[in-house]
């Protein structure tokens, strides 16, 4: 990783990145407006960390952008005027897109969007990435051998990006809500709260391994752990006559038309 990488915000998925960055490189620079919160990040990761955006970008190749939303616009007029072409900016910036800054930064500068879940804290997430008018292939080609430092890659259009959101984007607090539900019931059966959390928490942990490592479709896995007249299948009659997967589906429909409504383009 030759490149020389600077990263704008150190919030929890910019330190995620950092986090998986570091141990690779040293090439790194870090910026934020926090002076205490840069202190410990140089410290803990041994690497350059300063508070002025305008400094970091231009002594890096790749700029990721991982600041609020709220907060994009400025970090992007702070480094506006620098000489961008030859860069690449890698925005994690949820609800931004890249005609946004393209329009701010007014050169042909090679963009690229990405949605990283939280999974990405532990080496575990998915990152969808979509090209902006001006990145290339080779761009493209960088990005992804960064992002793959915290999980899984997947190019989409931008199109999309809205329906990776409410997905990915949000589908850990879905998981962690059917996993909080178990250890709840499990609780009411008498188990303690420590065995109950492991409980819940490794079998929603492998089941999901079993998912990927097969490849099969959900469906028939459920078939192999629902006997006729068994336990499962008493469990899995109570969620369809409730109508669980439509709930879903609505749910999922409603996170993606808010982040429709948060989009800024």
């Amino acid at each position: 990783m030759p490149r020389k990488i600077g990263i704008i915000g150190c919030g929890n998925m910019g330190e995620a990145i950092l986090r998986a960055l570091a141990g690779k490189s040293r090439m790194i620079t870090v910026g934020d407006a926090d002076p205490v919160k840069l202190k410990k990040i140089q410290k803990k990761y041994r690497i350059k960390a300063q508070g002025d955006n305008k400094t970091v970008a231009a002594g890096s190749s790749i700029i990721i952008l991982a600041v609020k939303p709220y907060d994009i616009d400025k970090a992007l007029f702070e480094i506006s005027g620098l000489k961008l072409k030859s860069k690449l900016i890698l925005s994690i910036a949820a609800g931004i897109t890249t005609a946004h800054i393209e329009g701010i930064l007014k050169t042909a500068v090679p963009v690229i969007r990405a949605m990283p879940n939280m999974p990405a804290i532990a080496g575990a997430g998915i990152t969808a990435i979509c090209p902006g008018r001006y990145a290339k292939a080779s761009h493209m080609k960088s990005a992804k051998g960064l992002l793959s430092a915290i999980g899984d890659c997947l190019v989409i259009e931008e199109g999309l990006i809205d329906a990776v959101t409410a997905i990915s984007g949000s589908g850990p607090a879905y998981i962690f809500y059917l996993v909080e539900c178990m250890i709840e019931a499990a609780k009411e059966l008498g188990l303690a709260e420590a065995d109950a959390r492991r409980l819940a928490v490794k079998t929603a942990l492998g089941s999901a391994r079993v998912l990927d490592s097969t490849g099969e479709p959900a469906e028939s896995l459920i078939a192999k752990v629902a006997s006729k007249g068994g336990t499962t299948e008493a469990a899995l009659n109570i969620f369809a006559s409730r109508g669980l997967k439509d709930i879903i589906k609505e749910a999922i429909g409603s996170a993606h038309s808010r982040a429709k409504e948060l989009s800024r383009g």
